[in-house]
């Protein structure tokens, strides 16, 4: 018999009697359900193709290759770059490079802003800056810190000079940072992570205005390559070691350095610049950065136009095999809008006049250690943003001004977030999709140990069918999966595991319009997850949104389920549960199952062809989660793709 598509889940019904056959294994509440759904249920994933997000790749026969090698004896700016003759800085190369051509780094450390003067024009005639093979190339934002450190000891019960701050504890030295040491009047140990002018940039911010670390400078300091914490009162310097304060004047720094001794046979390193690379002009395209690493930015929060590497609103470059790491706000950056619109930086261009192409795409990427996000951008079009591994951010835990993220995207269209690591994230989830989301699919990522009072992945405000699927999420405090003011999100074939909230959350949070139109929340579909000692089962608040075909499992007693109230409340009409013994150990990426009965089968959903390792999901039926297959006894490493199961 022919198939017919019904239903929002996309579930392929050969007929309603034949999904009777499906009730083995199941705590069904009875036949009259699963005729039900066969009845009611309404299309969500539509025709779209979700498997057809389109790439593309640099084809570049490159014509001309400059040399840049601050080593080398002959090095110097003046030079064509060749390799007798190399270039001594990156951004020097960054001015000369056209289309066609690349620029190629040797070792060193280059303690400077690149600003890309020119673009590619197309796939074959792109512009490249990578490292040279087997070379390790650093693009620092910091400089040396060559002055003394002193100790203002109080001696006697008299100040003898009341306008200085003392030291009243043998622990803390003092030194003041030299104005030369700042480029581009940027200072910003005096500058606060948000400024007063970009509060009026972000509204939602408001609450936070006068709070830690929002107040705080946005000043780096490193000793012996380690970041130092930057702490609001004076008084508590001599209990952190490894821990500074800045003074009024924003440039005397008070320390506690690591291992509490005498700071003057220590490297200090201090944040400086604002950005590392951030071409000249907005829409800059077909640019490649490859195998470099990018460290030590005292960037600002707001939301765009901060990451310490930003294309400036600039379409089709290729992000690859780079690392970005200790950065004080944003790691990466690469939406559409370069600028909040009503920005009055002057290189602001607001209505851009230019097609929003979009095209970037981020790959095999190392971020940690940023303060608030490893990737921020805004409006991401035809985007693919894979196999990175993100980690260590949000320790400057500040959820509350609500952009604080592993990856966040704003208005992402037709974009494709698959295969990251994500973990580790304070005040922040492991991704989340903001604001008018259209046909982006969030899939196979793993994301564990996650902090935030959103989720572990969170879709918000969007009207649009967009997928999250077979995605493996562990230790989440908070929601597993959040669906904030969002309709027509499809949560299929996760594995969901211990989680303080609801292992799935959709709800109507603000009123907010959209389109000429409410923000809702409806037309939900959350089928075929494995959900694991969740905080609280599926929590649908809306119009027309439908749970099923769940498999809830708990290792522990007491459990925290009751599933028979949800399906009396109308969700997992034929869902179920089990118990087993499931673990999981981070470093390895290693997950381990047990159990003594077979996992139920589920119907096919249309929209997830294959599974985690993109196995083919054959037949009609199919298991619950992101494999398919899940014999009683399973070892399997997360990240090694394989036939091993």
């Amino acid at each position: 018999m022919q198939h017919v598509k019904t239903g929002l889940s996309g579930i392929r019904y050969k007929s309603c009697t034949d999904q009777i056959k499906l009730i083995k294994g199941f705590q069904f509440l009875g036949i009259l359900a699963i005729l039900s759904n066969c009845i009611s249920a309404q299309e969500v994933g539509g025709s779209f193709d979700w498997d057809g997000y389109e790439t593309w790749g640099n084809t570049t026969q490159y014509t001309r290759t400059y040399i840049v090698n601050q080593r080398h004896p002959n090095a110097s700016d003046d030079h064509p770059g060749t390799s007798d003759k190399p270039l001594e800085t990156i951004n020097a190369a960054a001015q000369l490079v056209m289309a066609g051509e690349r620029v190629l780094i040797y070792a060193g450390i280059y303690r400077e802003l690149i600003e890309p003067k020119n673009e590619g024009t197309g796939p074959g005639k792109m512009i490249s800056y990578e490292s040279a093979p087997g070379e390790q190339v650093i693009i620092r934002g910091s400089r040396i810190l060559d002055t003394d450190w002193i100790q203002r000891r109080v001696l006697t019960d008299v100040l003898p000079d009341t306008s200085l701050t003392y030291t009243w504890s043998r622990r803390i030295w003092v030194t003041t940072l030299p104005d030369e040491l700042f480029i581009n009047d940027y200072y910003p140990f005096r500058l606060p992570n948000i400024l007063p002018e970009e509060h009026q940039l972000m509204p939602w911010a408001r609450l936070v205005k006068n709070l830690a670390p929002y107040t705080s400078s946005r000043g780096l300091i490193f000793q012996n390559g380690q970041r130092m914490v930057q702490l609001e009162d004076h008084n508590d310097l001599a209990r952190v070691p490894g821990s500074f304060w800045v003074d009024k004047d924003g440039k005397t720094i008070h320390i506690h350095a690591y291992g509490s001794g005498n700071p003057n046979n220590d490297l200090f390193e201090i944040g400086v610049q604002s950005h590392l690379l951030r071409p000249q002009k907005i829409g800059t395209g077909y640019i490649q950065l490859r195998g470099l690493i990018f460290e030590h930015c005292a960037n600002g929060f707001l939301r765009t136009s901060t990451g310490a590497v930003t294309t400036m609103g600039g379409h089709h470059w290729i992000i690859e095999d780079n690392i970005i790491r200790h950065i004080n706000s944003s790691g990466l950056e690469f939406g559409y809008y370069a600028f909040e619109f009503r920005d009055p930086d002057p290189r602001n261009i607001q209505p851009r006049t230019d097609e929003d192409t979009g095209g970037v795409i981020v790959r095999n990427n190392q971020i940690y250690s940023c303060g608030t996000a490893g990737i921020r951008s805004y409006s991401v079009k035809n985007g693919i943003v894979e196999n990175n591994h993100i980690w260590d951010c949000g320790w400057q835990d500040a959820e509350n001004y609500w952009e604080c993220s592993g990856i966040k995207i704003l208005r992402a269209r037709n974009t494709l977030v698959r295969g990251n690591h994500i973990h580790h994230i304070q005040g922040g989830n492991g991704i989340w999709l903001d604001w008018d989301i259209q046909y982006s699919r969030v899939t196979a990522n793993i994301i564990h140990d996650i902090q935030n009072i959103q989720g572990g992945i969170f879709v918000e405000a969007s009207q649009t069918p967009n997928l999250v699927d077979n995605n493996f999420l562990w230790n989440i405090d908070g929601n597993g999966i959040y669906g904030n003011d969002s309709d027509e999100l499809m949560v299929y074939h996760n594995l969901i595991a211990n989680t303080t909230g609801p292992v799935v959350h959709a709800v109507v949070a603000t009123r907010r319009r959209l389109n000429d139109r409410w923000l809702t929340s409806g037309r939900n579909r959350v089928f075929n997850n494995i959900f694991i000692n969740g905080g609280q089962a599926i929590v649908l608040t809306g119009e027309d949104n439908l749970a099923d075909f769940n498999l809830y499992i708990s290792t522990r007693e007491p459990t925290r389920l009751d599933l028979e109230a949800v399906q009396k409340s109308g969700m997992d009409k034929n869902s179920s549960f089990m118990r087993a013994c499931a673990g999981f150990m981070p470093e390895p990426l290693y997950f381990t199952w047990n159990a003594a009965e077979s996992i139920p089968e589920v119907p096919l959903l249309d929209e997830v062809k294959y599974d985690w390792n993109n196995h083919p999901r054959k037949g009609i039926n199919t298991i619950p989660g992101p494999f398919a297959r899940m014999p009683q006894h399973l070892k399997l490493i997360l990240n090694e793709k394989s036939n091993q199961y």
